[in-house]
């Protein structure tokens, strides 16, 4: 993810790619999940809640703000019908073990007989985090394993652990991930919102025009610059607009924007914004930085046989590189680092682990970037034909298992933010998510330690259960 500071004309800045707010649906994974034309699996009796995050998208796309009143009553209405964790899964575990196999042979039964998926599956047994994969040739299986919590609704409507208060891991990304797999390696997983050529040129006008001084109320220029600039674009690569993932990359994308140009104040100690880290700079660059979001993982080691894989590392890293705009409103790279700019985005990726909880979509977000390795990790090492078990109905192309869609954001309503520097006004703006998921699988290494926990799901004990 992306946001990019902007100078144009000896003004300080950073134009706005729009204050923007994508409603983050903690109860996507309750969607249906549909195979050939009529038959259905039912996820649950939420459905997609629209009123969650702040906003809600209404049919023909466009964003509202919500009333308080409105999300209270979504958030009441969610947390009526979650059940959380029953049984063995009313208690923490520090690695809980999901089957591949047994998880597509019961989507595809309740697909066929028109039944419900439990939380327990929608939830994958409360996984937090994946960080093993495992292959078992005798018994056909790939089986994902990590820590796991009882689950509840959060505050902000997403699903999180009781103990940790970290995001659960969504079946609905999963699948998307699966499903997805060979877009990640050929276009890459990446979402962007850029102001239009045309916006930009039309603001570079209106700021010609205006003298800016000490005197100046910058929220009197506000409806204007707003008119000028016009609505965004978004643009996504490797998955679809409708869905649950694209929803969580552009939520974070949204809340990164706010915590750095001072639109909103960060929910964690020690993350002042962008803009007042320069506030108080002499020495603005008339360059303008941009910021964006990346998988970070350590090497993925693997047992000599491929047999046991583990993941580790932070998972998302923040990176920053200065642009220039040109005549024309588009922008070209420099290869070039801003000094205020990398210790931001080097603040920023040091308070992820504290984000993922206080702003869970960070969280979420972590758990989308896991997926996708975990994807990449099964199609680029050939783990299916290592495990003598076929995914195909769940994986790549020839996935028969149909995502519910849902309302595409497709217009933003601009909102712009003021600060005044040494130099000048800064107006602020933002930008995407990149998701390298195949670059990162394959960097690997043995390690032969990866291999304790096998032992485990050795022999499954309910071959009609997901989780164990």
């Amino acid at each position: 993810m992306c946001f990019r500071g902007l100078s144009l004309n000896g003004i300080a800045g950073c134009i706005s790619r729009l204050k923007f707010s994508i409603a983050l649906i903690a109860a996507a994974a309750f969607c249906l999940i549909f195979l050939g034309s009529t038959s259905h699996a039912q996820f649950g009796g939420f459905g997609f809640q629209q009123v969650v995050g702040g906003v809600s998208i209404t049919p023909d796309g466009v964003l509202k703000t919500v009333t308080v009143e409105e999300q209270q009553e979504a958030l009441a209405t969610m947390r009526a019908n979650l059940i959380g964790g029953q049984g063995e899964l009313k208690q923490p575990a520090e690695r809980r073990l999901i089957s591949l196999k047994n998880l597509q042979k019961l989507i595809l039964t309740s697909i066929e007989k028109n039944e419900k998926l439990p939380e327990e599956v929608l939830f994958l047994g409360g996984l937090t985090r994946i960080e093993n994969v495992f292959v078992y040739p005798e018994r056909n299986d790939i089986v994902l394993a990590g820590p796991s919590e009882p689950w509840t609704t959060g505050l902000n409507g997403s699903v999180v652990g009781t103990k940790s208060g970290r995001p659960i891991v969504y079946l609905e990304d999963l699948l998307c991930a699966l499903k997805t797999v060979h877009n990640a390696r050929t276009t890459g997983i990446s979402v962007s919102i850029e102001p239009t050529e045309q916006g930009v040129l039309n603001l570079e006008r209106l700021l010609k025009q205006v003298r800016l001084n000490s005197n100046v109320n910058p929220k009197s220029l506000e409806p204007a610059m707003v008119d000028a600039f016009g609505p965004q674009q978004i643009k996504l690569e490797g998955l679809s607009p409708d869905s649950h993932m694209a929803r969580v990359i552009l939520a974070a994308d949204y809340r990164m924007k706010l915590y750095g140009m001072n639109l909103a104040k960060a929910p964690v100690k020690g993350l002042p914004s962008y803009i007042e880290m320069i506030s108080t700079q002499s020495n603005v660059s008339q360059l303008q930085s941009r910021w964006w979001m990346a998988c970070d993982y350590s090497a993925i080691e693997h047992s000599a046989d491929r047999k046991a894989w583990k993941i580790s590392g932070p998972g998302i890293k923040t990176l920053t590189e200065q642009e220039q705009i040109n005549a024309d409103g588009t922008y070209k790279q420099t290869g070039k680092v801003d000094k205020q700019a990398k210790r931001w985005a080097e603040m920023f990726t040091k308070k992820m682990d504290e984000l993922a909880v206080a702003d869970p979509v960070f969280g979420e977000l972590r758990n989308v970037m896991d997926l996708c390795l975990v994807a990449a990790l099964i199609e680029s090492q050939d783990l299916q034909a290592l495990s003598n078990c076929d995914l195909s109905a769940i994986v790549g192309d020839t996935a028969r298992v149909e995502l519910a869609k849902c309302d595409v954001a497709k217009s933003l309503d601009p909102q712009c933010s003021f600060i005044q520097t040494v130099q000048g006004w800064v107006v602020t703006a933002s930008g995407g998510v990149l998701v390298d998921s195949w670059q990162t699988a394959n960097v690997t290494k043995i390690n032969e330690s990866v291999t304790s926990g096998m032992e485990a799901a050795a022999t499954w004990t309910n071959e009609n259960r997901v989780w164990q």
